[in-house]
């Protein structure tokens, strides 16, 4: 039996109106790649199934970009995971009006833990929950909030039923230096939800190690914008 199929989610960050990339969730290291419609329909246009959407200003704390989210989320064809800042109610209700298939909790947003509780019982498979992390630690990209050990907190999300995870090494993110395999081995040894790995993908074979650990996919951004990696063989090692 051949290694199971794996989602590829190319990510497009949005900060004041642009598609823009950080390294290393730096705000003050970034560069910008233009309208975030122009990059989407390219990423469309070279096969990908899916898009990893975040709001950077939401993320930071710096204001939002919600009105052009649902703008280009109504225009997309292919399904969406909306992700940056959605730590309560009123950012939940924004992305919930949206036709995003699906949601990523902010890490952040563990600071609530009866908040997540209930939006997990109340939307079930539709919302995923962000687990950033630093050394075992959760560490908010974003907020810079700091949250206590990964694992005591993987195990309260288990618990009331988490469905999916999105896993970010906060050192590797936006890197390009290898996905952390080890900390998405404890994770998956941890939980019976599905992980989506984030941070580190700087080569094909990152992609090959993720999916023989058996991720239900993978976000890559930084190495699609400076071209490490093509998205085409990208999107054939996560089926082929």
């Amino acid at each position: 039996m051949g290694l199971k199929k794996i989602d590829l989610l190319p990510a497009v960050d949005i900060k004041d109106g642009l598609a823009v990339r950080l390294n290393k969730s730096n705000i003050d290291s970034i560069k910008d790649y233009g309208q975030p419609s122009e990059v989407i329909n390219d990423f469309i246009a070279a096969g990908a199934k899916w898009i990893h959407l975040v709001d950077i200003n939401a993320a930071f704390r710096s204001g939002n970009n919600r009105e052009m989210i649902k703008e280009l989320i109504r225009k997309i064809q292919i399904p969406i995971q909306l992700s940056g800042g959605i730590a309560d109610q009123d950012a939940l209700d924004s992305a919930l009006s949206t036709s995003a298939k699906r949601i990523n909790l902010a890490t952040s947003s563990l600071l609530d833990i009866e908040w997540v509780k209930k939006v997990l019982s109340a939307h079930g498979d539709r919302i995923s929950v962000s687990l950033d992390v630093s050394n075992e630690v959760l560490i908010a990209r974003g907020s810079g909030e700091v949250l206590g050990n990964v694992f005591d907190f993987l195990s309260i999300l288990n618990d009331v039923g988490c469905k999916r995870y999105v896993v970010t090494d906060n050192s590797a993110d936006g890197a390009l230096t290898g996905p952390n395999l080890n900390l998405i081995q404890k994770i998956l040894e941890r939980t019976d939800a599905s992980i989506i790995a984030s941070g580190g993908v700087g080569k094909i074979s990152d992609i090959d190690d993720l999916r023989h650990l058996g991720v239900e996919g993978v976000i890559v951004g930084q190495a699609l914008y400076v071209g490490a990696v093509d998205l085409n063989a990208a999107l054939d090692a996560c089926s082929e």
